[in-house]
């Protein structure tokens, strides 16, 4: 029954398909909003038609042999296409010899660019090189010299053969590079007698050494340059005292083998089997960390000497060892960190 606060039921219909129409319109605005949002992330579908030109790109379609190594073009083609099936397929008109289905998805294929070429000229010419390689070879003289038909004479001053002719310039070759770990470091080279180089470097000591040098007494005095640590893995927790250190050899020659490889390297360690670890012939296998280990060090072991040094006495490196580093958060600390000439 009507009563005061309650319309009639026109009247109630009316407010309802109000309410319905503004949610409706609230409803197109958010999916108006939603859509600018989805499209400016996405570029619109190709128009492609029938005769249109198009590369199959090989990382989104593979062809079966295609990629036969890492220096070929990661596209293939250009093929025509024969047949527009929707805006999202097409079928091209392949050769028999590919063996593929000719029906692709538009998003495998980057159509073929209709402006001019401005390589076009350079393209041509290294084709026509190409296709040139068969010269005809200059007969060669009792002299030595080389004899041409229709050739002007090579003037010995310049060594060119006329004005039509120019010399083809040659890329200059790129000037030697320190290695990366060493480009923020003042570096010198320095030369001493055989003699004075073995007295020096041969054995290690801590107390400083005076070598004559060019006539004037330098003294030098061993200390480290470069230090290297990384926590171990928890695979490495659990090996034997053997194993680890050879581990740690072989991860730091490793780190370093820009500057190790190839020149006599001195392996000072308080552990003395290293160096009978790896010059060992016996019948006994030995497990596979120390050989994965044996492997990499192998190579270079007619450059390695090991000389063994008590613990008691071999303080540079442990205390290096227990130098509280500052906490990299962008690094993890099993990848190992380093410090040369106190710089990380």
């Amino acid at each position: 029954p009507e009563h005061d606060g309650v319309g009639t039921f026109d009247e109630r219909l009316a407010a309802a398909k109000e309410r319905l129409g503004e949610a409706y319109e609230t409803l197109a605005a958010a999916r108006a909003l939603q859509k600018q949002r989805y499209d400016s992330r996405r570029r619109p579908l190709p128009s492609f038609k029938a005769g249109d030109m198009v590369w199959i790109r090989l990382s989104d379609r593979p062809v079966p042999g295609a990629l036969s190594s890492k220096l070929v073009a990661r596209k293939l083609g250009p093929y025509p296409i024969a047949e527009v099936l929707s805006p999202h397929r097409v079928r091209l008109a392949l050769p028999s010899p590919l063996r593929i289905h000719a029906e692709f998805s538009v998003e495998q294929l980057d159509a073929m660019p209709q402006d001019v070429d401005p390589f076009a000229s350079v393209r041509e010419r290294a084709v026509t090189l190409h296709q040139a390689g068969e010269r005809e070879v200059a007969p060669v003289a009792d002299d030595g010299s080389v004899e041409s038909e229709g050739s002007a004479p090579l003037d010995p001053a310049t060594g060119s053969g006329g004005e039509d002719t120019h010399e083809v310039a040659r890329r200059s070759r790129r000037a030697p590079q320190l290695p990366h770990s060493l480009r923020n470091f003042e570096t010198q080279s320095f030369s001493v007698s055989s003699s004075a180089s073995d007295d020096v470097f041969a054995s290690p000591s801590s107390g400083p050494r005076v070598v004559d040098v060019d006539g004037h007494k330098v003294t030098m005095m061993e200390r480290p340059v470069a230090f290297l640590s990384r926590l171990t893995t928890p695979t490495e927790k659990r090996m034997v005292t053997p194993e680890l250190e050879l581990c740690c050899l072989a991860w730091a020659f490793g780190r370093l083998a820009h500057l190790l490889e190839g020149v006599p390297v001195t392996v000072i360690t308080d552990h003395s089997p290293l160096g009978r670890m790896l010059t060992s012939v016996g019948p006994i296998p030995y497990g596979p960390t120390i050989s994965k280990c044996r492997a990499i060090l192998m190579p270079h072991l007619e450059n390695l000497r090991f000389v063994h040094k008590p613990g008691r006495k071999h303080t540079n490196a442990d205390a290096l060892s227990r130098l509280v580093v500052r906490q990299d958060p962008g690094r993890s600390a099993l990848e190992g960190g380093d410090v040369l000439d106190g710089v990380d």
